[in-house]
């Protein structure tokens, strides 16, 4: 079935570009302060925190790090091809790593066969064919688990390699492979250096009932092969969700980066095995890093994300009632032309629904400077040509500040034992978007009124009356008393 957030490869023909660049700069986890990138691009530091809104979610997230030396902490990082690519996620995970211990590398995949660009921290390749679905894809034609990929075949010559760029320095590890177990489960082996894993019929017969095995293994890792082994079954099936490499001493900071290039919000809600899954990966903290798929099309907020983010919020409390959920906003756009408008209102809405349901909330949108900021990002090297995606050094500095907004939210709540919540007004653009639509008047073709009134015609939305009359989406709704994006036709708008 064809998405429509699928079209965003087609949307941006430069997004090859994208992948290009950052193939050809190795990723470096050199540790370093931003300061400099910090005053070049007039981030806003203020809003380096999760905001909260009761006083048992801040004790919480205390615990949790600082328990962390003795008990790991798990972190669920889902979004779209920010977090896919994975120089955003790695920043934050190696100075997470560093402050409260190395856990592990978390989920591995063999991208190449799901006919999609690897994270830069290795390269896959495969052999044999492979059918494959994405959570972007809704509904998914094959069942999902937490990395929102997943690859099969029927294939007896098939497999695959993840080739790392730099090795994984040797410890004791347990390696998590994720599998559909049952009766057309062909053999097949893992190799790593000099280790060779056979999982055949008497192997996951003490895994019955489990779709997984856990591998013991003490080395370091350069490269990582799964081969589907010859074997006489018939109707032979290999579902392969992925892999989880952890360190078998459970202490420290163990991030989990799975994202899914083109997804939605709602993506989040179709992954068939993710509870499954996550009674084995135990998630304390999870992140919703979504929206920009959401609204970049039609400039505007869906009315479905509120029910999107109930549900999700819902999900992760079932698989763990104590889990720390955050909720974000995007960073600034720019497509067709035009400032995506509606990502100010995306991070009000995400405002909102983190104190309505009781979630952390990381104003990256503020963070990063707020409206019409990413032109400056990209003409100082930090985003694409699409206006969309960063460089390798944006998604660095954007790791860097969410490592920093954990650090400096575990330190208020040290500081402020027995808070009930703290939390950051969102900024008001307002003045900053008409100044900009009236820059741009003859452009849009934009018409004045005289009466300050507006009827509504059929085809109209709050957005293309904005822009007609240079006002923003906010002020026309606060100017006529509206909760929604919402109108009726024939009514009469309020304009100034």
């Amino acid at each position: 079935m064809k998405n429509q957030y699928a079209s965003i490869f087609k949307i941006l023909p430069d997004y090859n570009l994208f992948l290009l660049f950052l193939s050809l700069f190795p990723f470096t986890t050199k540790a370093q302060e931003f300061s400099s990138e910090i005053e070049l691009l007039g981030v806003d530091t203020q809003y380096a925190y999760f905001q909260y809104h009761s006083e048992k979610t801040a004790q919480h997230f205390k615990e949790l790090l600082d328990s962390a030396q003795i008990k790991r902490t798990v972190l669920f990082h889902f979004g779209a091809s920010h977090v896919q690519s994975e120089v955003f996620t790695t920043e934050a995970r190696t100075f997470l790593s560093k402050e409260f211990g190395y856990s592990g590398y978390g989920f591995l995949f063999p991208f190449s066969a799901a006919n999609t660009y690897s994270s830069v921290n290795y390269k896959t390749e495969h052999t044999g064919n492979w059918s494959f679905a994405k959570c972007y894809q809704i509904p998914p034609q094959i069942p999902l688990g937490a990395r929102g990929i997943t690859i099969e075949t029927t294939d007896t010559s098939a497999g695959f390699s993840l080739l790392f760029k730099e090795p994984i320095a040797a410890d004791d590890f347990e390696l998590i492979v994720f599998f559909e177990n049952n009766e057309f489960t062909p053999d097949f082996e893992v190799k790593s250096g000099g280790s060779v894993f056979v999982v055949n019929d008497s192997v996951r017969a003490n895994w019955e009932g489990k779709n997984y095995v856990i591998l013991e293994m003490s080395q370091s890792f350069e490269n990582l092969h799964l081969n589907i082994l010859p074997c006489k079954k018939q109707n032979q099936l290999f579902r392969f969700y992925g892999f989880s490499l952890e360190r078998k001493e459970k202490t420290g900071f163990l991030y989990q980066s799975l994202g899914v290039g083109a997804s939605p919000f709602e993506a989040v809600l179709h992954l068939e095995k993710l509870k499954e899954q996550a009674s084995v990966l135990n998630p304390d903290i999870v992140m919703l890093d979504y929206g920009t798929n959401n609204i970049l099309y039609k400039n505007s907020v869906p009315i479905t994300i509120y029910q999107s983010v109930a549900e999700a919020v819902a999900l992760f409390r079932e698989i763990n009632p104590k889990i720390i959920i955050i909720l974000t906003s995007t960073q600034d756009l720019f497509h067709k032309g035009r400032f995506i408008k509606a990502a100010v209102e995306f991070a009000q809405v995400m405002d909102s629904l983190a104190k309505l349901h009781n979630c952390m909330y990381w104003n990256f949108y503020d963070l990063s400077g707020g409206f019409a900021q990413i032109k400056n990002w990209q003409s100082k090297g930090y985003a694409q040509n699409d206006h969309i995606h960063l460089t390798q050094s944006g998604y660095r500095l954007k790791g860097y500040l969410l490592y920093k907004s954990f650090i400096n939210t575990y330190q208020h709540i040290n500081k402020n034992l027995g808070d009930y919540s703290f939390a950051i007004p969102v900024k008001n653009y307002d003045d900053l978007i008409e100044k900009h639509l009236k820059a741009n008047q003859g452009k849009n073709s934009v018409v004045s009124t005289s009466t300050g009134r507006y009827v509504i015609k059929p085809g109209d939305t709050l957005s293309r009356i904005s822009q007609k009359f240079g006002v923003s989406v906010d002020k026309i709704k606060r100017l006529n008393n509206l909760s929604s994006d919402l109108i009726i036709i024939g009514r009469v708008l309020k304009i100034k």
